[in-house]
């Protein structure tokens, strides 16, 4: 069954629609590219790091 979107946005679905067919092209080049690999990659570890520091401290806080 077809998931039914729901647009609160207040712009027509065309427009939405029209935008991603223009944009997703580029998107996929992107990160295709190794470098944006690396960087996603990168960022991906900081913030696993953030969050485990974020997640040590509440528990430091609840001792």
């Amino acid at each position: 069954m077809k998931r039914k979107r729901k647009n609160t946005t207040g712009i027509p679905d065309y427009e939405i629609d029209s935008l991603a067919r223009a944009l997703l092209p580029v998107i996929q080049q992107l990160f295709d590219e190794e470098e944006t690999k690396k960087e996603f990659e990168e960022w991906k570890a900081k913030r696993r790091k953030s969050q485990l520091n974020r997640k040590q401290n509440n528990i430091n806080k609840s001792h």
